[in-house]
């Protein structure tokens, strides 16, 4: 994630009085990512589309949300304020939305996140895990929270186009809300990396308290079995899991497209319960984004040492 810091010739923000950032100074942090120069703050809630539009059930929802373009509260817990943005790309000459798919990651969802030295952007879109048509904040049980809300892949009911989702701002990033966090005793951790065009499995990770073994047919290049030497993240790894409620996320994720690789991880816990999530397309959930994003980092810094 990008830092954008705010300097004494940024409106002397976080050193004056003032409290709150206008909407212009808000859309100049997030222009300072280039990632984002071209959006600007969403503020028409229809879609632009008249088949979407002229749908009364999804007029009735946009309606009874009360969406706008920036909302704010404090969602780290840092007693200072932070900024959901609702964006869209800019307009064309007939009115239309630039529409742009750059990279994998959605753009038109952003949190502004305080931090010591200015504001954190933090991307609801990534990887398009979410379809994020628009979001807002609400507070549950006090504690601030994201309300995304998404359109439905494929729907075939014109009453039932978005689904809603609840994404909160643990360790200043976001995930999805967790009602309660788990307190297992999680023993072993195996993760598996299946292939999209060439098949089949790439390479299993089987990760313990006390040793972490390799079985790989790809994984740069490494064939057979390999025991690594570096352990230590397992507590890490299993706190985490934890605090995202594996056990209660899904047992299967997909998206809509064929020849796509696939991660599949399973946990046994608790003098050996299983819990197995396969994740085609690799993207069934924010929490689990990055925890592959862990995984990965932890075997880079292997010194991998084949087994004879």
């Amino acid at each position: 994630m990008k830092y954008i810091f705010l300097f004494v010739s940024l409106f002397l923000i976080l050193s004056c009085d003032k409290k709150d950032l206008t909407d212009k100074e808000v859309l100049e942090i997030i222009h300072a990512d280039k990632n984002y120069e071209d959006l600007q703050l969403k503020t028409d809630f229809l879609t632009g589309e008249n088949f979407i539009d002229s749908i009364k059930s999804f007029r009735k929802i946009i309606a009874k949300e009360n969406l706008k373009p920036i909302f704010k509260a404090d969602l780290n817990g840092d007693g200072k304020q932070d900024y959901l943005v609702n964006l869209e790309y800019k307009k064309d000459s007939t009115n239309e939305n630039l529409v742009r798919f750059i990279d994998d990651d959605a753009k038109n969802c952003v949190v502004l996140l305080s931090s010591s030295n200015g504001y954190k952007i933090l991307s609801a879109g990534k990887k398009r895990v979410y379809d994020i048509f628009s979001a807002k904040i609400i507070n549950y049980n006090g504690q601030n929270l994201i309300k995304v809300l998404n359109f439905i892949p494929r729907f075939d009911d014109l009453n039932n186009i978005l689904k809603f989702d609840t994404l909160m701002v643990t360790n200043n990033q976001l995930t999805e809300f967790a009602n309660k966090r788990s307190n297992n005793n999680i023993s072993e951790i195996k993760f598996t990396q299946y292939g999209g065009y060439a098949p089949g499995v790439y390479f299993t990770l089987s990760f313990k308290k006390d040793s972490i073994i390799l079985n790989s047919k790809f994984y740069k290049k490494l064939k057979g079995n390999f025991v690594g030497n570096k352990n230590q993240d397992f507590q890490n790894l299993g706190l985490y899991l934890n605090n995202i409620d594996f056990k209660n996320l899904e047992e299967r994720y997909s998206i809509g497209c064929c020849d796509h690789s696939a991660i599949e991880t399973k946990v046994v816990y608790d003098n050996g319960k299983i819990k197995t999530i396969y994740d085609y397309g690799e993207k069934g959930s924010l929490g689990l984004l990055k925890f592959y994003d862990s995984i990965h980092a932890i075997m880079e810094k292997q010194k991998w040492q084949k087994i004879e």
